[in-house]
């Protein structure tokens, strides 16, 4: 055996160190280090591909959630029991009710004006002082009833605008104080609320009257896609709550009482099922995803 070398492509004499990287077997410690990547690599590269596949899964488990579900037009259309051109007879126009806490203006004119002078209504000042030209309105308070010059407190909640300005003029005319007397009343703080699933939710107040919930949601920028279309409407008259549903894809609500709202309204538009369903969907997905993506990542940690 003398002078065969065990590795004869890769001796090297006169080393210092033998059994060092560099020293007495560079070439065989290369060999088994080629050999070493040529057994891991294949083996990372599986590794690398599995969470790869495993973090593509649960990608892919939770975009499902976010597809949009399908919206029938039955669920979102308005008035759909109208067939062609429709023509049906209008109630009476109606006319709000005058309640506790209204604003009221209340102009009185008279062919002399010298009259009518203790009625001129006063400006609401701004904080700086200046005048914002809003008159300050005649206030129900919690009787219903409101104070006038030369009349006195006089009963205003449950009356009409127009039935309590033909009751100022008559009582001008009978004490014999103002016999031309013309009485203008309006309602100076109209206001209602919509909330919920509609684009712009908030309260809004309103010059008139007379509106419709429909004017009312449309103030509001319309329910959006996800809002259910039989809405909630809160109403409080004379001590009372009253809490009814309107259905927007029905044309009795044209003869509902409560198509024409009254100050104060609250409309809330609740979500559909459809919205909730798929919230709830999302999250169920979600929770599949990543406990999918944990129990995978789980499994090649321990094959490592």
């Amino acid at each position: 055996m003398e002078g065969i070398t065990p590795f004869p492509w890769c001796f090297r004499a006169k080393e210092e160190n033998p059994l060092s990287r560099n020293g007495l077997f560079p070439c065989f410690y290369h060999h088994l280090s080629s050999q070493k990547q040529r057994f891991l690599l294949p083996h990372q590269m599986n590794t690398n591909n599995l969470i790869n596949k495993a973090i593509l899964c649960s990608l892919a488990m939770a975009g499902a959630a976010l597809l949009p579900s399908c919206v029938s037009p039955k669920e979102v259309l308005y008035i759909q029991d109208v067939s062609g051109n429709s023509r049906e007879t209008i109630k009476a126009n109606y006319q709000t009710t005058i309640q506790k806490d209204d604003q009221l203006y209340i102009a009185v004119s008279s062919k002399q004006p010298e009259l009518t002078a203790p009625f001129a209504m006063s400006e609401i000042g701004s904080s700086s002082g200046t005048s914002s030209n809003k008159p300050k309105g005649y206030l129900v308070d919690a009787q219903g009833c409101i104070v006038l010059p030369v009349i006195g407190k006089m009963k205003a909640a449950g009356k009409t605008c127009s039935q309590l300005a033909s009751d100022i003029a008559a009582t001008l005319k009978n004490n014999d104080y103002i016999r031309d007397a013309s009485v203008n009343v309006q309602i100076m703080n109209f206001k209602f609320s919509v909330l919920g699933e509609v684009n712009a939710p908030g309260t809004y107040t309103i010059e008139g009257q007379r509106v419709t919930i429909l004017e009312a949601i449309s103030r509001a920028g319309d329910l959006n896609i996800d809002g259910n279309r039989d809405v909630t409407l809160i109403r409080e008259t004379n001590g009372t709550r009253q809490i009814a549903s309107i259905d927007l894809r029905s044309k009795d609500l044209f003869t509902s009482p409560y198509y024409y709202i009254q100050q104060n309204d609250i409309i809330y538009v609740t979500p559909s099922d459809r919205k909730v369903n798929t919230r709830s969907d999302a999250a169920q997905w979600y929770g599949w995803g990543l406990s999918g993506l944990g129990i995978t990542l789980a499994v090649i940690a321990l094959c490592l």
